[in-house]
Parts: C-alpha cells; structure tokens; sequence
C-alpha cells in the first residue's frame, strides 16, 4: 500500500505551489510577489545592466536639470550618460562611474548639462565593471535618449584635477 506516500507527495506538492503562487497564504509576510513587481529598467538590456542590478528609474523633469558629463577628448564630448556627481579628481569619476580605462575615457573634463523640462531621463546607480576593484561604481547615473536634442545645452568643459589611475 502506497497511500501514504501517495498523499505525503501530494500534499507536498500542494504547499510548494501555495509558496511559488501566493507566499501570503501561508506565512502572512509582507514580500512582494514577483508578478506584483514592474520591470525594473525601461531601457534596453545593454543599457540597463550599465546601473546595479539593472534598476533605473523612468522621471520626467518638471524643471530644466543641470548634470555633469565627464570625458577627456572630444570624442566622447557629447554622450549619453550624465550624472548628478560634481567629482574634483579623474579617479574618483573612473571609480564612481565604472569607467573602464580600455573604453578610452580618462575623465580629465568636466561639463555642464542641462536638460529642458519636459524630458524624460533614465536615473539609477552605476554598476560595476570589471574588475570590479578597479572600477567598483556606486556613482549616480542619468541616462538620456538623445545627446543631440537641440534643446539640450552643453557648456564649455573645464579640466579637473587629473591623478594617474592604477588597477592593480
């Protein structure tokens, strides 16, 4: 006779689906279900996994918002990720921002964005890059649909204390 077991497995088969579906149910916590959650970050995956855990923040300025672009040639003058952090020295703008120094950008220039109200942005923590000792992120990110919107005005850059940056 199998019964027993029959109805062991059945039963346990009952609570992990109440666990899967409704945890609620069972414990009475306050966790979120997932199917509760709204995506995380609106912006395409090789955009999102640029801010930790891939979380960003939709917000539509209701005021014109000046950010910070870093950059060391003027060929990445002009891009789309912007911050919120005013930084005095390249290597804490490498670091906070996870510039990875194989892309190019030493960060030895700082200038001033500012974005129209109206304007929707993409707002988040940066995530690390590999290795994530050397460029460990934590720096606030904005990320903007179009650098080349007229109606966005970038100043003139002005160099910043510039240190010699060592990975180990």
């Amino acid at each position: 006779m199998k019964f027993p077991s029959v109805s062991v497995s059945i039963g346990l088969g009952v609570i992990s689906n109440l666990l899967v579906v409704s945890p609620n149910l069972i414990f009475n916590s306050t966790q979120v279900v997932a199917q509760e959650v709204a995506a995380s970050c609106p912006l395409p995956s090789e955009i999102a996994v640029t801010f930790l855990d891939s979380k960003c923040e939709a917000v539509t300025l209701k005021q014109p918002q000046t950010f910070y672009r870093y950059y060391s040639s003027n060929d990445n003058k002009y891009g789309r990720y912007l911050t919120t952090g005013k930084y005095k020295k390249n290597v804490d703008v490498i670091r906070n921002l996870a510039l990875n120094q194989a892309w190019g950008n030493q960060a030895t220039i700082r200038l001033k964005v500012t974005v129209p109200a109206g304007t929707t942005v993409y707002q988040g923590i940066v995530a690390p890059q590999t290795p994530a000792s050397c460029y460990p992120g934590g720096g606030q990110q904005t990320f903007i649909q179009d650098s080349k919107d007229p109606n966005i005005k970038w100043s003139e850059g002005k160099n910043i204390k510039v240190e010699e940056f060592n990975c180990p």
